[in-house]
């Protein structure tokens, strides 16, 4: 297989010291903080899509006029 080298960093565009890694470690750092607040996201609501699509195969449940927001089911899912 073929081995990549990398010359120039992918979001800066500035050439690499370390021709292994993408990004310069000032932009890998700032892409990482930029990340986490989707990461901490995933990780904190404790459902993954495989789970919510095993509990509703067919979709969510429609609203009706009994059930309002933390009484229903579906709402209390996405906590």
């Amino acid at each position: 297989m073929a081995k990549v080298i990398h010359l120039r960093c992918h979001h800066c565009g500035e050439p690499l010291r370390s021709r292994d890694a993408e990004y310069c470690p000032d932009c890998n750092l700032y892409l990482a903080y930029r990340a986490m607040p989707f990461l901490l996201g995933m990780i904190l609501t404790g459902h993954l899509a495989t789970d919510l699509a095993r509990r509703y195969p067919n979709g969510l449940p429609a609203i009706t006029n009994e059930t309002f927001a933390y009484e229903d089911e579906a709402a209390l899912i996405w906590e």
